[in-house]
């Protein structure tokens, strides 16, 4: 299997699954994919971004990282993804959808201050636990 993403910013998760026993992945595929990672991301508007390609195995999610956010222990590949040649169909589902790019930013900033808020709040809890045992040792 192979897993793609947008370089550098929030964008849908690509995945091709190549199973055994099946016909091998083709360049066209690879380079189909990388033009919808790019489309659905936010560089859909960029005439061409760079995409990160790598096996599923290598995907880690990060201990309390907010939802879509992973690391990438080993990367396989760069491709260059291209919005343009996604097909016409896909690109009228996604305008008929209701979801514009202002709507995109405005999810993007809400998500940013919960993703704050959750971290502070994670590291009041850390500082009283660590108050809760030293006064523990202390008695």
């Amino acid at each position: 299997d192979i897993w793609m993403h947008s370089r550098g910013c929030p964008g849908a998760h690509v995945l091709i699954q190549n199973r055994r026993g099946g016909p091998q992945v083709t360049d066209e595929c690879l380079q189909f994919a990388a033009d919808l990672a790019i489309f659905y991301s936010d560089l859909r508007n960029e005439a061409k971004a760079s995409v990160t390609a790598a096996e599923p195995k290598h995907i880690l999610k990060p201990r309390g990282a907010p939802l879509g956010a992973v690391k990438i222990r080993e990367e396989w590949k760069t491709f260059v993804g291209r919005p343009d040649r996604v097909p016409e169909e896909l690109k009228m589902a996604r305008d008929s959808s209701g979801q514009t790019d202002e709507y995109h930013m405005m999810d993007k900033a809400k998500h940013r201050r919960r993703t704050k808020q959750a971290a502070e709040e994670g590291q009041m809890k850390r500082k009283q636990r660590h108050r809760e045992r030293s006064k523990a040792r202390e008695q």
